[in-house]
C-alpha cells in the first residue's frame, strides 16, 4: 500500500520537478486553432506528448533543457518535424503544414486517410466526417451506417441491446420515442465529427437499462455568426387515403461570449396496423382468436431553445428548454371468437381515442475548468413536467351492445441535481460525482358506463394512483495510460433507491427499498496502428416504467384488460465484451450478457376474461458476435455491412410462463451507396436489414426483413440537400411470433404501413461553420415517463 501511496504521489508531484517546458499554440491551414492535436518532444529514446485543448493550446514539461525533435500529429499523420532549442520555459507556436501522403503502386495512388473505425478503452468511435456515405443526412441516417447501430425512424438500437440512450456531446437528450427522432432529424451529418459507440458505460452514467450509449459529437465551433436552416418532408403510402408529414426550422447564432440555438418543428404522422392474436389450448380444444385492425393520426408541435454564456475561459453557463405536445387520434375495431367448456362467443369491439400530452424539459448547467491539464466540475439541475389527459370510447357488442368511457389524467414530475468533477493526476484521469433524483407521478383512471347518453361512475372500476420515487447516486472512476500500447479504466457507482406506490381504489400499497453497486471495468490494446484490442465488463439494471406499476384495471372491452404490478422488481444484467479493430475498418465484438429478473407482459385467461399484466419471470443467457466493415476501396462506392450472430438460453423461475427455446439468432445490415458524378453530390441508395428467427423471455420470434432504396442530391454547396427514399420496396416488414404458456400458445402478428415513399428537402441559410449551442444535459429518467400500459 506504501509503494501505492509513494507512486500517486510522484504522479501528482512530477511536474513540481520539472524546471522547463515548451507551450503555445497550434492552429490549421486557415489559421484557426487545432484541437485534439498530438504534439511530441523527442530527445533520443525519450518522448515527452500533450494533445491540444479546443483553442488549440499545449504545455509539456520538461526536465532539462537541451535539443529536442518536435514533431505534430494530426488525425494520425505527421504533419510538422522540426528541431528546437529549449532553454527554461519556451514558447512556440505551430501552423500546421499541409501534407499530401502517396504511394503509387501499379498506377494506383493510395492516400492518406483519417481512421474510420477507432476502438477507445470504453467505446467504439465512427469518424463521421471520413465516411463519403455519410454526408449530407441526418444524424439519423448517419446512425444508420454506424458499427452496431440500427436507426430507423421508429427506433435506435445497438446490437445485443434492448434500448438505447442518445447524448450530444457527452450530455445526455431528454427525449425518447418520436421526438428524440425528430430532434434527431434537425442534425445534419455535416456538422457531425464522430459517432461513439458505447456498448458498457462507464460509472459516470446512470446504471439504468440493459441498453448502452450513443453518443454525437458535433465539430468544433470556429466562426462567429449565424445560420439556419428549413426542413420539410413527407411520406406517401401508396393508395392510402392519408400522408404523413413534417416541417422545421432551426437557428444558430454564435458570438465571442454567447451561442444560442433554436428550433421549432411540427408534424401530422398517419399509420395503419392490422394485426391477430390467436390463443389455442394445448391441454383443451379452447381458443380465444382476436382479429384488428387500427389508424393513428400522431399529430405534434414542439420547440426548443439552447443557450450557452462564457463568462471566461474558465466559466461557463447554459440552459437547455425543450416542449412539446402531441394530440394523437387513436381507432380501431376487433372481433374475438371465444371457444372454452362453457360454449361459443362472439364479440365485436370498437374505441375511439384522443390523447393531449403536454411536455415540458428544462435544464440548467455550470461548468468550471479547475486547470489547465482538463480538471473541470460541472453542476446540473434538471426538471420534467409531462400532463396527458386522454378521452377514450369503447363499445362492446355480444348479444347487447355495453358502451363505456374512460378518462385516463396523468401527472409526471421528475427532478434532479447532480455535481460531477473531472481531476487529472498526471498520467491519471479521475471522475467522481453526486446525484439526486425525485420522481413524482399521480394518475386517475375515471371509468363511465354510458347508458342512455348519461354517463354513469363506475367506481370499481375508477382508481386513483400515487407513486413516488427517490434515487441517489454516486460514483468515481479512474483511467490511466499504462504505457504507449495500454490503457485502463475503472469505477464503481453506488445507487439507492426508494419508492412507494399507493392504489386508492384497491386500498393497497407497496413500498420498496434497495441499494446496488455497479462496477465498470476497461482495459484496451493496440500494438500498433492497424491493430486494437479491448475487454470490458458493467453491471447495469433496468427499472420498470411508472404505468407499469399501476395495479389497476384499464378495460379496452367488456372481456379484456391490462394492469401493471406494484411489486414489479428491477431487472439486472452483466455484461462482457472483448472487441478487435483491423485496419480501422473492420471491427469484431464477442460479447455476453446475463440477464436476471427479467420482466415482460404475459397473457392470462380466466373464464370469459383475457388481461395483460407485467411480471418479472426469468432469466437469460446471450452471447454472441457482431462484425462490421466499411468497403470504400472503390471511388464510386461505399458500403457498410453489419452481422451479429448470437445464441440465447432463458430459464422461467414463473409457472404462468414457459420459457422459448433454446438457439441461435442472427441479424445483419447492408447500406450501399453509389456515387453517380465525380463531385458525389448524387448517389444512389440501396440497403437490406434482416432478423434471422430469435427468442427472448417466453417468445419465439419469426424472421423479418427489408429492402430500401433511392435517391440523395446535394446542391448549392451542401446548402440545398434533397433525399428520396422507398422504404421496404417489397413490403416484407412485420412483426410475428408465439408466446409459450403451460395450457396454451399464443400466435400474434402485427403488420403496419411500411411501406413508403419518403421524401425530405433541407435549406440551409447563414454560415454553415456556425454551431450554436451544442451542450446537453444529462436526464436519464425522462425516458421511463413513455412506457407503461
Amino acid at each position: 500500500m506504501n509503494r501505492k501511496i509513494i507512486l500517486l504521489l510522484s504522479l501528482v508531484s512530477s511536474s513540481y520537478f520539472f524546471a522547463q517546458s515548451i507551450e503555445g499554440t497550434v492552429t490549421d491551414l486557415q489559421n484557426k486553432p487545432a484541437p485534439e492535436t498530438e504534439v511530441l518532444i523527442i530527445k533520443a529514446d525519450t518522448k515527452f506528448s500533450a494533445i491540444t485543448d479546443e483553442n488549440g493550446m499545449f504545455k509539456i514539461p520538461l526536465k532539462e533543457d537541451g535539443n529536442y525533435i518536435l514533431e505534430i500529429i494530426r488525425d494520425g499523420v505527421k504533419t510538422n518535424s522540426e528541431n528546437i532549442t529549449v532553454k527554461g520555459n519556451s514558447k512556440k507556436n505551430i501552423k500546421l503544414k499541409e501534407v499530401h501522403v502517396e504511394k503509387k503502386i501499379e498506377g494506383v495512388t493510395l492516400t492518406a486517410r483519417k481512421k474510420l473505425f477507432e476502438r477507445k478503452v470504453d467505446r467504439l468511435v465512427f469518424n463521421v466526417e471520413n465516411s463519403v456515405a455519410s454526408q449530407g443526412i441526418d444524424a439519423v441516417e448517419a446512425l444508420a451506417k454506424t458499427p452496431m447501430v440500427r436507426a430507423t425512424d421508429d427506433a435506435i438500437s445497438i446490437a445485443g441491446k434492448s434500448n438505447v440512450a442518445v447524448m450530444i456531446n457527452d450530455r445526455l437528450l431528454n427525449l425518447n420515442g418520436q421526438e428524440l427522432i425528430n430532434y434527431l432529424k434537425t442534425i445534419r451529418s455535416d456538422d457531425i465529427l464522430k459517432i461513439e459507440v458505447i456498448t458498457t458505460p462507464p460509472a459516470k452514467y446512470e446504471a439504468e437499462g440493459k441498453s448502452g450509449l450513443i453518443n454525437i459529437i458535433l465539430k468544433k465551433n470556429t466562426n462567429l455568426g449565424w445560420n439556419g436552416s428549413l426542413q420539410t418532408s413527407g411520406s406517401y403510402y401508396g393508395g392510402r387515403p392519408a400522408t404523413s408529414t413534417r416541417s422545421g426550422t432551426t437557428f444558430n447564432y454564435q458570438g465571442d461570449k454567447l451561442s444560442v440555438t433554436g428550433n421549432l418543428s411540427i408534424g401530422d404522422n398517419y399509420w395503419e396496423n392490422r394485426s391477430y392474436n390467436y390463443l389455442t389450448g394445448t391441454t383443451d380444444n379452447n381458443y380465444w382468436k382476436t382479429n384488428s385492425t387500427s389508424s393513428n393520426n400522431y399529430r405534434y408541435k414542439g420547440g426548443g431553445l439552447k443557450g450557452e454564456y462564457k463568462i471566461n475561459d474558465k466559466n461557463l453557463v447554459g440552459i437547455n428548454y425543450n416542449y412539446s405536445f402531441s394530440n394523437p387520434l387513436e381507432q380501431g375495431e376487433s372481433k374475438a371468437n371465444i371457444f372454452d367448456k362453457d360454449g361459443y362467443l362472439d364479440v365485436f369491439s370498437d374505441y375511439s381515442n384522443r390523447n393531449r400530452r403536454k411536455v415540458h424539459n428544462a435544464s440548467a448547467f455550470y461548468d468550471v475548468k479547475l486547470d489547465s491539464s482538463g480538471s473541470k466540475l460541472s453542476l446540473t439541475a434538471n426538471v420534467m413536467l409531462n400532463n396527458s389527459n386522454a378521452r377514450n370510447f369503447y363499445n362492446t357488442i355480444t348479444s347487447d351492445e355495453v358502451s363505456t368511457f374512460a378518462n385516463p389524467i396523468s401527472k409526471y414530475r421528475i427532478y434532479s441535481g447532480q455535481a460531477d468533477l473531472e481531476k487529472t493526476f498526471g498520467k491519471v484521469k479521475t471522475e467522481a460525482g453526486l446525484k439526486y433524483t425525485k420522481i413524482k407521478n399521480d394518475s386517475e383512471f375515471n371509468f363511465f358506463n354510458i347508458e342512455d347518453d348519461q354517463y354513469i361512475l363506475n367506481t370499481k372500476r375508477t382508481n386513483t394512483f400515487f407513486y413516488n420515487e427517490q434515487n441517489y447516486a454516486a460514483y468515481a472512476s479512474a483511467s490511466f495510460k499504462i504505457n504507449d500500447k495500454l490503457d485502463a479504466k475503472a469505477g464503481i457507482r453506488y445507487e439507492y433507491t426508494t419508492l412507494e406506490g399507493i392504489s386508492m381504489n384497491d386500498d393497497s400499497s407497496a413500498k420498496i427499498k434497495y441499494g446496488k453497486l455497479f462496477p465498470t471495468a476497461y482495459i484496451s490494446y493496440k500494438p500498433n496502428e492497424n491493430n486494437a484490442f479491448s475487454l470490458n465488463y458493467s453491471r447495469r439494471i433496468s427499472r420498470p416504467y411508472f404505468g407499469n406499476l399501476n395495479p389497476f384495471k384499464f378495460y379496452v372491452s367488456e372481456f379484456e384488460y391490462s394492469t401493471g404490478n406494484p411489486y414489479l422488481l428491477p431487472s439486472f444484467s452483466d455484461n462482457f465484451e472483448f472487441g478487435y479493430v483491423l485496419n480501422n475498418n473492420f471491427n469484431v465484438t464477442l460479447y455476453y450478457n446475463y440477464n436476471k429478473d427479467n420482466w415482460d407482459r404475459i397473457q392470462v385467461v380466466e373464464g370469459k376474461s383475457k388481461y395483460s399484466i407485467v411480471k418479472n419471470f426469468y432469466n437469460q443467457d446471450q452471447a454472441g458476435i457482431n462484425i462490421s466493415y466499411n468497403y470504400n476501396k472503390l471511388k464510386w462506392m461505399e458500403s457498410n455491412i453489419f452481422v451479429n450472430g448470437y445464441y440465447a438460453k432463458t430459464k422461467s423461475y414463473d409457472p404462468t410462463a414457459v420459457a422459448a427455446a433454446a438457439g441461435y439468432s442472427a441479424n445483419f445490415n447492408v447500406d450501399n451507396n453509389f456515387f453517380l458524378n465525380k463531385s458525389k453530390t448524387l448517389t444512389l441508395m440501396l440497403g437490406l436489414w434482416s432478423n434471422l428467427p430469435n427468442r427472448d423471455g417466453n417468445t419465439y420470434y419469426y424472421a423479418n426483413a427489408s429492402v430500401y432504396t433511392g435517391m440523395k442530391l446535394n446542391l448549392m454547396e451542401k446548402k440545398l440537400l434533397i433525399n428520396l427514399y422507398v422504404n421496404d420496396l417489397l413490403n416484407t416488414n412485420r412483426n410475428k411470433g408465439i408466446e409459450y404458456y403451460p395450457n396454451y400458445d399464443v400466435e400474434y402478428f402485427n403488420k403496419g404501413i411500411t411501406r413508403n415513399i419518403y421524401l425530405s428537402v433541407t435549406y440551409k441559410f447563414g454560415n454553415n461553420n456556425v454551431k450554436g449551442a451544442t451542450k446537453e444535459v444529462k436526464f436519464e429518467e425522462s425516458s421511463r415517463a413513455g412506457g407503461g400500459n
